[in-house]
């Protein structure tokens, strides 16, 4: 008994100690809480961690926030930040997702806004899975752990559905894969070449139309419409005045992209001609014509949206071998604009500003949302892409090392890989080529 009242009374004495300790520390909570001052502009001291990645929880220290988080705005760059409480001394936020590698912190509160000092870097996260393919060559439909093929390229709409195409010995064409729905199956199939031989697709985000080049007739390509089900048409383009561009005479287009400046859709020529072509009327008219050689990728900027950008692959003339390139369709002139970004022509793996940068083989390329373009870069066995501010970097994949494994972004390895596509929400899907099977990039 005399036991039970020795603990009994401890545990009093413990009490009594966690509420005055508790006190204490709601006392001093209560001194840092202070309420904004209008008359006066706040103030930014430092914050802490300075790097990081998505949902980072952060402290940005400063004067006169004031605590209602309502009436304060946080930017890492121009993404805002989740504001979750603020003492009026201190915010507590969490970093948004993907801002940009090196990023302004700024702190809006009504008119008043100021920006740290100091900036905060931020590290991608990058998880690669397998969406479908076991590495078999042959064409198989079914589920997507059933379904084996060989893609080449690919483009994403937004319902998330990934229309590929697909260039093997023994067969041609373009297959719909929905992981919504499990399945893999094929919207036109042909086994010989001449029966249509498909390129660099590319989808209008508006009308969800998939449009594929043929290269194996000047100016025939196939349309995909969700409107019909995905029913493949063959259309045909006829030139405006009647008279085809002088000096076209190789049926190769290689790559289209849908312009959401002007609705029309833009193919390039193997003999350099880039044409832009009616949606309705399928009138084709010359825009530019670039030096010849081979181009497999086409893409125009959503930030701004009348610039259209190429890759060029090797032998293309007047410099061009493994570069990217960009041009205004916009202009009076668009040709004038025309102008290689990229540094070195002779093929090889270089990050950092884009004018000094090397590529090997790029192929297809693709725009997100936010305006960073993802390259598949065959002969680097990479991914790669191009920061708004002209910034190059690897995504995932080790420069030569070819091999096939999903994970991480110091684990994940690709074998050349040659279409990229990029969903709504910022998802990156990969037609890994080389290892047979379509990848997905969890990028935040």
């Amino acid at each position: 008994m005399k036991r039970i009242f020795i603990n009994y009374g401890w545990c009093l004495l413990l009490c009594a100690m966690g509420f005055v300790s508790c006190e204490e520390k709601d006392a001093g909570a209560k001194k840092d809480w202070k309420e904004r001052d209008p008359s006066r502009s706040h103030a930014l001291t430092t914050f802490f961690p300075d790097s990081g990645r998505i949902a980072e929880k952060m402290f940005l220290d400063g004067e006169n926030f004031g605590t209602n988080t309502e009436n304060i705005k946080v930017y890492f760059n121009s993404k805002r930040a989740a504001v979750v409480t603020s003492t009026g001394n201190r915010l507590y936020v969490l970093c948004p997702k993907m801002p940009g590698d090196t990023c302004d912190v700024s702190v809006v509160i009504g008119n008043d806004s100021l920006v740290y000092p100091k900036q905060f870097r931020y590290y991608l996260s990058v998880t690669v899975s397998t969406v479908t393919g076991n590495g078999q060559e042959a064409f198989v439909p079914g589920t997507l752990a059933e379904a084996s093929l060989e893609p080449m390229y690919l483009a994403v709409d937004n319902e998330d559905n990934i229309f590929v195409t697909l260039r093997e010995d023994t067969y041609w064409g373009v297959v719909k894969v929905s992981e919504a729905d499990n399945s893999v199956i094929p919207l036109v199939m042909n086994s010989a070449s001449g029966s249509g031989t498909p390129n660099s697709l590319a989808v209008d985000l508006t009308t969800g139309v998939v449009t594929v080049p043929i290269e194996t007739w000047k100016e025939v390509f196939w349309t995909c419409d969700p409107s019909e089900a995905w029913a493949p048409r063959t259309k045909k383009l006829n030139w405006a005045g009647g008279t085809e561009p002088s000096g076209l005479t190789n049926t190769w287009k290689h790559c289209l992209a849908a312009c959401p400046y002007d609705g029309y859709v833009y193919t390039r020529f193997y003999n350099g001609h880039v044409v832009k072509i009616h949606p309705k009327t399928l009138t084709a008219e010359l825009v530019y014509q670039t030096p010849q050689g081979n181009s497999y990728g086409m893409a125009f900027n959503p930030k701004k949206p009348s610039l259209l950008y190429f890759s060029f692959n090797s032998g293309v003339s007047g410099n061009l071998s493994h570069s990217i390139a960009m041009m205004d369709v916009a202009a009076d002139v668009p040709g004038e604009t025309f102008r290689k970004l990229s540094g070195s022509t002779a093929g090889g793996h270089r990050d950092g500003e884009l004018a000094n940068s090397m590529f090997y083989y790029p192929r297809q390329i693709y725009f997100d949302p936010d305006g960073y373009l993802y390259i598949a870069d065959d002969g680097n066995d990479c991914i790669r892409r191009i920061t708004p501010d002209n910034i190059v970097e690897t995504v995932v994949g080790v420069p030569g090392k070819r091999s096939y494994q999903d994970g991480g972004k110091d684990e994940a390895l690709f074998a050349q890989p040659r279409g990229v596509g990029v969903s709504k929400d910022g998802t990156v899907y990969v037609a890994d080529y080389g290892n047979r099977r379509i990848r997905k990039l969890s990028i935040e």
